[in-house]
């Protein structure tokens, strides 16, 4: 066995400080370390794909991450793996435990087959990965190695964590004291127009653009809304998300929380924020001031032919409101829409904006001439010289 804080004081020398996941009972002494570590931060996901999502954003700040969790949420993070990290070169340590390990310890039935396969599916998504170190002597080299691949490949290297590699420790740190008294929440849409008198997506784009403040960054969820957005005008502040549907709320809050001198607007579909609903939850708990998330919500997937969403029947904001957003709002109108954006302030987030448009894209919409990566790379530079 080796202890927490052994991994942890490699991690704090190689400047490796943050860290988001879900628990484990194998991860629970190193997740206790970290929660106890003064100089790491860690972040609480709502799932293994959310937890990716939040590092892969912080990467563009500078910040250098792991994530860990349990096997069987390896599927959670399948998508933002393959379709995040691996087209936009995001590099992190990544840490999944083998419960149901064959010839390992007994287990409870729901592991049995994800036990059997973890290893095969770190293969077969092309990971480079080795059993988490037993040993203080191997650590050093084991550490060594998923730093030399990152910095090779900039992409992950994953570390499969048996029961009882790590010794047993506390958590020290008490949670914070919820507020006592009862809660009430009361919010009334404004939303009215038909659906064909409303704003096309391009539309909509084009008055986020005009009211755009000289430090936002904005982020495009995947899809027709960045190929919208990179047509419409393409600069170094902005990225377009590529697959990874529903992380573009995840990413840009990891990048919100570890990035405060800028504004990031994540430029949501309802489709992709029904996927990963529980990141309102997030924002709502983390309380970025500079995170602006809106919904662009044309009650479709658009992109694949306009099959319904269930969306006619929810209220993003006041989700967003219960998850503690502190400005929520909803439009169908040009004029609310400016309005809104004209008078946010940039500083009084986590606000949402839900704002409801009509089906449709330009005809002979093209798609973004610039890789995947050399986006990322674009808007890094531009993060450091701004």
């Amino acid at each position: 066995m080796i202890k927490a804080d052994d991994f942890l004081q490699l991690c704090k020398q190689h400047r490796v400080d943050l860290f988001s996941g879900t628990p484990c009972s194998y991860l629970k002494p190193l997740i206790n370390a970290v929660i106890d570590s003064p100089d790491i931060q860690y972040l609480p996901a709502t799932n293994e794909g959310d937890a990716v999502g939040m590092i892969c954003g912080a990467y563009l700040t500078g910040r250098q991450g792991v994530v860990m969790f349990q096997n069987s949420g390896l599927g959670n993070a399948v998508n933002p793996l393959t379709s995040l990290s691996f087209p936009f070169r995001f590099p992190f340590i990544m840490i999944v435990t083998h419960r149901g390990q064959p010839g390992g310890p007994a287990d409870e039935p729901q592991h049995e087959l994800m036990g059997k396969v973890t290893e095969e599916m770190l293969d077969t998504l092309t990971i480079r990965w080795e059993h988490f170190p037993d040993d203080l002597d191997k650590l050093d080299g084991a550490f060594q190695r998923a730093l030399d691949h990152m910095t090779e490949t900039e992409l992950p290297y994953a570390f499969v964590l048996r029961k009882g590699t790590i010794e047993p420790q506390d958590l020290k740190t008490r949670s914070p004291e919820l507020p006592t008294g009862d809660r009430s929440f009361n919010y009334t849409e404004t939303i009215g127009k038909p659906y064909n008198d409303r704003l096309t997506r391009t539309e909509a784009l084009r008055s986020i653009l005009k009211f755009k403040q000289p430090d936002d960054i904005l982020v495009a969820t995947t899809g027709k809304t960045g190929r919208e957005l990179y047509t419409l005008a393409d600069t170094p502040d902005q990225l377009y998300m590529v697959g990874s549907m529903g992380c573009a709320s995840s990413f840009s809050l990891g990048a919100a929380i570890c990035c405060p001198g800028k504004r990031w607007v994540v430029i949501d579909g309802d489709a992709a924020a029904l996927m990963r609903l529980g990141n309102l939850a997030s924002a709502g708990y983390f309380q970025p001031a500079n995170f602006l998330h809106i919904i662009l919500d044309n009650e479709i997937n658009d992109s694949t032919g306009g099959q319904t969403t269930v969306s006619p029947n929810v209220s993003f904001s006041a989700v967003a409101l219960a998850c503690g957003y502190r400005q929520v709002f909803s439009a169908d109108s040009e004029d609310d829409l400016d309005t809104i954006l004209e008078n946010l302030a940039v500083d009084s987030g986590p606000a949402l904006i839900h704002f409801r448009i009509q089906k449709g894209s330009p005809d002979g919409l093209g798609r973004p001439k610039i890789k995947p990566f050399e986006v990322k790379t674009r808007l890094m530079n531009h993060l450091t010289t701004k």
